[in-house]
């Protein structure tokens, strides 16, 4: 397994773990940091697939599947840094009670 891989699954296992805990705790801005970071992670996970599967269409030549796991590579990295903004935004304590969480 390589390094991608491993940051994929590691992250997989985050979001697993983040889950969890947001699941059973009780709604304050603890729980929002934690919603935030399940959701960036999660992103994690899915840019990590697209890395892989991009490279893999790379390497075998496959200028569709690049272009289509390139795209998706795009997306879903843009979708980490909106939520990377909002996680430290909830660590910073940003943020008011009206604003929709990552989990609704």
């Amino acid at each position: 397994m390589g390094a991608v891989g491993i940051v994929g699954f590691g992250a997989l296992a985050l979001v697993v773990l983040g889950w969890l805990v947001v699941s059973f705790s009780e709604e304050g801005p603890r729980r929002a940091v934690l919603e935030w970071l399940s959701a960036t992670f999660g992103f994690v996970a899915l840019a990590s697939l697209f890395v892989h599967l991009a490279s893999q269409a790379y390497a075998s030549g496959n200028t569709f599947a690049l272009v289509a796991f390139g795209f998706l590579l795009v997306i879903f990295s843009s979708s980490l840094l909106v939520s990377l903004f909002h996680a430290l935004r909830a660590m910073r304590g940003g943020g008011g009670a009206s604003e929709a969480g990552a989990t609704h």
